[in-house]
């Protein structure tokens, strides 16, 4: 511990710009949205190898998978528009609602509201592979 407090003395009067860090975890989420992805692949492909009788949690945990990439991805999205306008003090609503692909996720982040009769956030935003 003592060499991360040693670090972080040694970092306490560096400044860096707001964009460049905002980029740099932009750039960070969006490969671990690439990463989630191959991993949902990998696991897909061995669920169509594997001849089980009942697959449904399988498929619910892959569903799982599906919605954590898609997240990361908007989540790197929301980062690259906020990175791209970060010296300008405020940042267009719109700009990051066109950003976010997932409606559960605009509406988490206070951006739409549930329509009436909407489903659930978790059950509509599944893509079926």
């Amino acid at each position: 511990m003592r060499q991360d407090e040693d670090i972080a003395e040694d970092l306490s009067n560096d400044r860096v710009a707001l964009s460049a860090i905002l980029g740099e975890v932009a750039l960070e989420i969006d490969r671990l949205a690439e990463q989630c992805r191959t991993i949902q692949w990998s696991i897909s492909t061995m669920l169509e190898r594997v001849n089980h009788p009942d697959l449904r949690a399988e498929i619910h945990m892959l569903q799982d998978v599906d919605r954590i990439q898609q997240t990361l991805a908007d989540a790197a999205a929301i980062l690259a528009v906020v990175c791209a306008n970060a010296d300008e003090g405020s940042i267009r609503k719109a700009d990051i609602f066109a950003a976010i692909r997932l409606e559960s996720l605009r509406q988490r982040l206070g951006f739409s509201d549930p329509l009436p009769g909407d489903t659930p956030p978790e059950t509509a935003d599944v893509t079926w592979l």
